[in-house]
């Protein structure tokens, strides 16, 4: 039985029925894990966001109220803590206002933003104490070596009515214990029976470095991203298409007289020119239905001056393939 299924407040529907919520932004893994179990395409809701790349809460709560009057059953919304894209944060505070207003289970994917809360920048992150459960991958922007991941939620008791089992191989190990107890066995809180000691790489990490220490780890990268705009807007033929956020910066070169093809090939060619350097990698994406250049600067010992000279390699190389 489903943690949705044993709230009596729900309606109980199957799983083809219920409906998801997602943003254009939301990254592919939330709908991989919603076809995991069992929702069906059609019923994964994409939201569109606003000019920051925001999920937009008036078709949120628009589209919610259209399914219901269909007579289906909308169960979760995934917002988002920190794009893949472009850093953006949802406005977490209203969808978890929306999620109340209509018994729906808030997730926050906070993967790689939800390391924001260790800094001084925490402040970006209003509302995500009120989500129902949130992801936070530490291979990310804890800098630790893939996989280190782990999943907050509210109510542990969600985890043991979604995953507890006992069969009788493991009644021996159960035998005696308190439901304090219980709550520490860890086949009871996920998918797996038995799994690796993922998180101990990370303890050692914060035994060394200190949440402080983490902390002005992960707020160096917003000062790279800074570094990066800044050396953009001094640089002919650059284009900013999202701002410094977080540790992201979206860019793209435009010189005049090349249609919107044209540049998409540009752009493409200056990230390959600068693999093939192997000074950087600067990998491309696309926004607005345009190819940009997008930089995820997240290196601890990154300086300001390499930063700088990846936007002038960057530019040299979107002045020769112009030229062409």
């Amino acid at each position: 039985m489903s943690a949705v299924e044993m709230d009596s407040t729900l309606p109980m529907r199957s799983v083809p029925e219920r409906v998801a919520y997602v943003s254009e932004q939301t990254h592919s893994s939330a709908a991989k894990g919603l076809h995991m179990i069992g929702v069906p395409a059609d019923h994964i809701r994409v939201i569109g966001v606003d000019g920051g790349f925001r999920m937009r809460t008036d078709e949120l709560e628009r589209v919610i109220a259209a399914d219901e009057a269909a007579g289906l059953s909308p169960f979760l919304v995934i917002a988002t803590a920190g794009t893949t894209n472009t850093g953006s944060v949802d406005p977490l505070r209203t969808i978890a206002g929306i999620c109340r207003a209509h018994n729906l289970w808030m997730h926050v994917d906070g993967a790689f933003g939800a390391s924001v809360l260790l800094t001084r920048f925490r402040d970006m992150l209003d509302g995500v104490e009120l989500a129902d459960s949130l992801s936070w991958d530490a291979h990310k922007w804890l800098f630790q070596t893939y996989s280190c991941g782990m999943v907050l939620v509210r109510d542990a008791r969600t985890l043991l009515a979604s995953f507890s089992t006992h069969p009788e191989y493991l009644a021996d190990l159960e035998q005696g214990a308190s439901e304090g107890e219980a709550l520490a066995n860890p086949w009871d809180l996920s998918p797996e029976l038995t799994r690796p000691a993922r998180g101990l790489k990370l303890w050692f990490t914060l035994q060394v470095m200190g949440s402080e220490g983490m902390a002005a780890a992960v707020e160096h990268g917003f000062d790279l991203a800074r570094w990066a705009e800044d050396e953009l807007r001094h640089t002919s033929d650059a284009q900013i298409v999202t701002p410094a956020q977080m540790a992201m910066v979206n860019f793209r070169f435009a010189p005049e007289g090349l249609s919107e093809e044209e540049l998409d090939a540009l752009n493409l060619r200056v990230s390959q020119r600068m693999l093939e350097s192997g000074y950087a990698g600067v990998f491309t994406t696309e926004l607005g239905g345009k190819k940009v250049l997008r930089i995820c600067a997240i290196h601890p010992r990154t300086s300001e001056e390499e930063m700088r000279e990846v936007i002038r390699r960057l530019a040299a190389y979107a002045t020769e393939e112009a030229a062409r």
